[in-house]
């Protein structure tokens, strides 16, 4: 379990390449111990002609299932009592190597369906400049070119309330409307409708599926936004989506009538 943290730790930084996503996904299906615990991935080893992947794995669990006995158990314990205990642990590590297997897949998954996002519509350079003049936060940058996520609870859009539109930090396109926008209790700021400017990913199929969500972009700039899922109707939104969107990547302009309201108040 330990193992598949540290894995999603340092795939969770932002690579461009399907290597790792593979890199983890074979090596979870060749190597991970507690294999037996998943049947659909059994399945698949037995058809890969790979049938020993079991046998290892149940070794394995056996042999850690002993030595785990000789440290919590007495040598007068009964045989009942040792056969018992043998199943408790054995129960205990299947339960663990799945969930540390469901986390290494789901890792691999996301960053595969990372990989298959189109490539930024902006030139290099462009990233470039902008970060370099200041303009572009290194956080917008890493969010919007590198598709980077900010930490919940940290954007300052979250509370914001003033009518106005929220903009593309990148190249200033329109994203979304305050009205538009409600509190999802995620730790991001969420909407459930979007402007022209806000283009929703379609095809790929690794995403919609393993994760449920689609990755939204900035139409103009192809910036990364966040992403769009279906579970609206939880909080009574009319179109039935909710858009997390990372509040780094994006700037707000208060409306006229906002701004004569906070002058007068």
């Amino acid at each position: 379990c330990l193992s598949a943290f540290a894995v999603e730790d340092i795939l969770s930084m932002q690579s461009r390449s399907m290597l790792p996503a593979v890199f983890v996904v074979v090596l979870t299906i060749l190597h991970t111990p507690c294999l037996s615990a998943f049947a659909p991935a059994l399945a698949l080893g037995k058809s890969l002609g790979a049938p020993r992947v079991h046998t290892s794995a149940r070794s394995w669990r056996t042999s850690a299932a002993h030595s785990l006995r000789s440290i919590v158990k007495t040598d007068g314990s009964e045989p009942a009592k040792r056969d018992a205990s043998d199943v408790a642990v054995n129960t205990a590590l299947s339960v663990l190597g799945a969930f540390a297997l469901s986390r290494l897949l789901a890792v691999g998954l996301a960053k595969l369906a990372e990989a298959k996002r189109e490539p930024v519509k902006f030139p290099e350079e462009a990233w470039d400049a902008k970060l370099a003049s200041g303009e572009l936060s290194k956080e917008a940058y890493s969010i919007l070119r590198n598709a980077a996520t900010e930490r919940p609870f940290s954007s300052r859009f979250n509370g914001e309330a003033r009518q106005g539109v929220f903009s593309c930090a990148m190249c200033d396109t329109g994203l979304f409307d305050m009205e538009t926008k409600f509190d999802s209790g995620t730790g991001w700021p969420s909407f459930f409708e979007g402007l022209p400017g806000v283009e929703v990913e379609e095809g790929n199929k690794v995403d919609n599926i393993a994760n449920m969500r689609s990755e939204v972009h900035c139409e103009k700039c192809g910036g990364h936004l966040g992403h769009v899922f279906g579970d609206g109707r939880v909080w009574g939104v009319p179109t039935g989506k909710r858009f997390c969107i990372n509040g780094a990547a994006m700037t707000f302009a208060p409306s006229a009538v906002s701004e004569e309201a906070s002058a007068t108040g």
